[in-house]
């Protein structure tokens, strides 16, 4: 017997001779509870006796002395089953012999709506010899599950231990369970049926998935053991691969670095430093591309950026390999990853920086963020390396004003950041933001409510971006008059006239602008500065 279990104890020998009789009504899989134990007992009330998964046997004697009374005998036969229950015992055989129809008709009564499984036997049955019988079938089953796990942890620390790749681990699952194992990367996952799936996590990243896809008959406790088991060793793997590499991405931030500041060796030695460190064929590009990658993150610090900009190496290595582009990456700081690509056209470049956000954010389950900065490209890879600085400073910009807007953008150019990047990137400059706040204090102390405050403020961006006032009239639908009425009033509010003073007219322009990036933010400063 593999495993104890309520029917398997029924199946026994004994009981077949000499039925029991079920008077309760419990569900299907009643009977596919473990047995922990068989416990002979009797007393009334067993708390504290039974820590749960016990086969209970009993003769219920303790019933006799108060069944004279039929409600009396029913009573104390459900606290007795009640504790039974709440014990959270699998199942219960009371030997009640036909002289005693009374504590038969009282367990009746009070089993007749319980889903423990509770039995009725009108012969005399050796309850030592079964119990002694069961438990050294407990015993074997324990022994032969400890064995197993014995066998399942050596296999799988020999493959851990020798480096064993992934093939090879699943290869070891599937001869341990007797059924197709098979490992599903995170972009890999095929459609259709899955029997039965475990996930591959390495800290907060997950790195796929193993499934059994067609009926398995191995018991449901050693599939999990031998997949959790697995798991554990494929993650080892994916991670000792993973530590190699990143020696070779050390020598390849090194390179990086050295380009960045310019070097003497010629663009055909650049390209043939870059080729042999990331084991490249040689190249004949026409266009190289730079670009930067900047990570952020929920409960971000050093060990987790450096963690994530690790994992985004790895997709931009998977996708260049499936796209058949040479993608040339590198650490520079944490949490900014340096990147070269030797693009054919500005789709495919796109293309591969979209592909990358969304395996990056999926293998990470969105805990983290990436965007990209696109500097000029170059002829050669060693302009486009320098140009890598002016990447950088593109992507950081990109990062504020992602985080200031909540736009989300993939990557950016220099000019589709413009003025707000810029002021995006000053967002948490105490120096700016005291600027921003002197130039709209005294407008602000003109207002009582923050709605009118903004439409003063969409009146001046009108005002700033016409040149003209019969543009402004138009783009108003007022009148000269009103128009010239609503200018003066403006004029007393800011303290200058915003045409002829074009410093002035600047400034708030910029505060305006910086306004708008997080109106919130300044509109609480604006109420703390006027207190």
């Amino acid at each position: 017997m593999r495993h104890v279990t309520v029917d398997s104890v029924l199946a026994l020998e004994i009981f077949v001779s000499t039925p029991p009789h079920l008077i309760s009504k419990p569900d299907e899989t009643a009977g596919d509870e473990p047995v922990r134990w068989m416990h002979i007992l009797e007393t009334a009330r067993p708390e504290g006796l039974l820590p749960g998964g016990e086969f209970i046997l009993t003769t219920a004697t303790f019933l006799d002395t108060v069944v004279d009374g039929a409600d009396q005998g029913i009573k104390a036969a459900n606290q007795f089953l009640d504790t039974i229950e709440s014990t959270g015992a699998v199942a219960v055989v009371a030997e009640v012999l036909p002289d005693r129809p009374r504590v038969i008709n009282a367990l009746k009564e009070a089993a007749r709506d319980r889903t423990t499984p509770i039995y009725l036997l009108h012969d005399r049955i050796r309850f030592v010899e079964l119990t002694q019988f069961v438990h050294e079938n407990i015993a074997a089953a324990r022994l032969q599950e400890v064995e197993t796990d014995r066998r399942i942890h050596e296999a799988f620390t020999r493959l851990s231990v020798g480096s064993a790749s992934t093939s090879r681990i699943v290869a070891e699952a599937t001869a341990l369970l007797g059924c197709q194992v098979e490992w599903e990367s995170i972009e890999q996952r095929k459609p259709g049926r899955v029997g039965v799936a475990h996930p591959v996590v390495a800290g907060d990243e997950e790195l796929g998935r193993l499934v059994i896809r067609e009926t398995c008959t191995a018991d449901e406790a050693l599939i999990q053991t031998v997949l959790e088991r697995a798991g554990q060793a494929v993650a080892i793997s994916m991670l000792a691969s993973r530590s190699q590499r990143e020696m070779r991405r050390s020598t390849a931030s090194s390179l990086f670095y050295q380009l960045r500041g310019g070097t003497e060796l010629s663009a055909q030695e650049v390209q043939w430093r870059l080729t042999e460190t990331f084991g490249y064929s040689p190249i004949t590009a026409a266009i190289w591309v730079p670009m930067v990658f900047r990570i952020s993150g929920r409960q971000q610090n050093e060990e987790r950026l450096n963690r994530w900009s690790g994992v985004l190496l790895d997709i931009l290595e998977e996708i260049g390999s499936v796209q058949k582009l040479p993608v040339f990456a590198a650490r520079s700081e944490i949490g900014v990853v340096d990147v070269l690509v030797p693009s054919r056209s500005s789709e495919e470049l796109h293309d591969l920086i979209e592909d990358t956000k969304a395996r990056f954010t999926s293998r990470l389950r969105n805990l983290s963020r990436l965007v990209a900065g696109i500097a000029v490209a170059a002829d050669s890879a060693k302009v486009a390396a320098q140009n890598l600085v002016d990447a950088g400073q593109i992507s950081q910009a990109a990062q504020a004003y992602v985080a200031t807007t909540g736009q989300q953008r993939s990557f950016f150019y220099a000019q589709d950041l413009g003025l707000p990047g810029l002021l995006a990137t000053l967002d948490g400059n105490e120096h700016f933001q005291s600027f921003v706040v002197t130039e709209l204090s005294g407008l602000y102390s003109h207002f009582r409510t923050r709605r009118d405050f903004e439409e003063q403020l969409d009146f001046i961006e009108t005002v700033v971006h016409s040149e003209n006032k019969a543009g402004i009239a138009r783009t108003l639908h007022v009148s000269r008059p009103a128009l010239y009425a609503r200018l003066k009033r403006l004029e007393l509010q800011l303290g200058y006239n915003l045409e002829t003073d074009k410093e002035r007219r600047t400034a708030i322009h910029l505060a305006l602008l910086a306004y708008r990036l997080t109106p919130d933010h300044i509109y609480t400063l604006l109420g703390s500065n006027t207190r």
